[in-house]
């Protein structure tokens, strides 16, 4: 891969011979066309695809997510890259050709921002649903009272595939948030995460995963 800077012609883009040109970001990008090859993918290969088509389809149903979990330090590396570069090596259980993805072990955030300390889900008696989590009384630097806190809910149920996101129920601070009632629609099993974001959205907390729960739909 390369990159061009426009000369006297102008700038172009598209595929000149075995170059294809785009443009990424601010960059103009070269690379070479990818070509068919006969040699069959040997077992390494084929365990590394299977594993990079797994995670990468997974992960696309949290595109949204990611763009906050993962803001992009590296200009050559998007949120989506950066969070199948983490996931790829921590979430995918198994042997190939049968590889699962373990929710518990998806990370939908990965940073240096300090979490909070025992973050559960709570199901009241009424069915209303609401997490809570302690605050350290002693603040790591960086860590402000106004993070905010953002909460996932994904149902991978065959067919009925729903995703629940919000990032504005609650601050670090509160140590809790009432989740709105479209939860409780969900049909189980649902997963959970929470992680948090700094004001300025350039710092992140590793997500943490909140276990799977069955909620009743409320009458």
């Amino acid at each position: 891969m390369s990159h061009y800077q426009p000369g006297g012609l102008g700038e172009f883009r598209g595929r000149t011979g075995q170059t294809v040109v785009y443009r990424w970001r601010h960059l103009k990008i070269g690379r070479s066309s990818p070509g068919k090859s006969s040699k069959q993918p040997s077992d390494r290969q084929k365990k590394q695809r299977s594993r990079l088509g797994l995670i990468s389809h997974y992960l696309r149903k949290f595109v949204l997510v990611i763009r906050d979990g993962y803001p992009s330090k590296r200009r050559l590396m998007t949120p989506m890259n950066a969070a199948v570069k983490q996931n790829f090596h921590t979430a995918i259980t198994g042997e190939y050709p049968n590889f699962t993805i373990d929710d518990s072990l998806v990370q939908l955030s990965k940073g240096t921002l300090d979490s909070v300390y025992r973050p559960k889900v709570i199901i009241r008696e009424n069915g209303d649903i609401a997490v809570e989590w302690i605050n350290s009384p002693r603040q790591k630097m960086g860590v402000e009272d106004h993070d905010k806190v953002h909460f996932v809910f994904y149902s991978d149920v065959l067919r009925l595939r729903q995703l629940l996101y919000w990032d504005h129920l609650a601050l670090r601070r509160d140590g809790h948030a009432n989740m709105p009632d479209t939860v409780t629609y969900l049909k189980g099993p649902v997963h959970a995460w929470m992680f948090l974001v700094s004001e300025d959205g350039k710092r992140v907390s590793n997500s943490r995963y909140l276990g799977a729960f069955n909620f009743q739909k409320k009458p």
